[in-house]
């Protein structure tokens, strides 16, 4: 099973033949990667045990997909981050620090 490097979602299509990419929204913002760094270091800032994504999408002024698709980033690929349940990550899931 392979997720996009930018969303981290399952990778169902890829548009890219370098990266594996599931759209074309994910492959125009997976350019920036000083954007890519800056928001990951910020969520992983307001990051605490036991807080919903939810929270912290209502915190900073992002965009919702980026803040959503930063969480999943360190959750999946930079393995940070880690949540209890084994169903896909959403605004609902509880957040834990590893």
């Amino acid at each position: 099973m392979f997720r996009c490097d930018y969303c981290g979602r399952i990778l169902y299509k890829n548009v890219s033949g370098k990266y594996n990419i599931c759209s074309a929204k994910c492959k125009s913002k997976f350019k920036n990667k000083k954007l890519i760094r800056e928001l990951e270091l910020v969520v992983f800032s307001e990051i605490k045990n036991g807080i919903k994504v939810s929270d912290i999408v209502s915190k900073l002024q992002y965009e919702k997909f980026d803040i959503v698709s930063a969480v999943r980033r360190l959750t999946y690929q930079g393995k940070k981050i880690y949540l209890k349940t084994s169903t896909e990550l959403n605004l609902k899931s509880l957040l834990f620090i590893k």
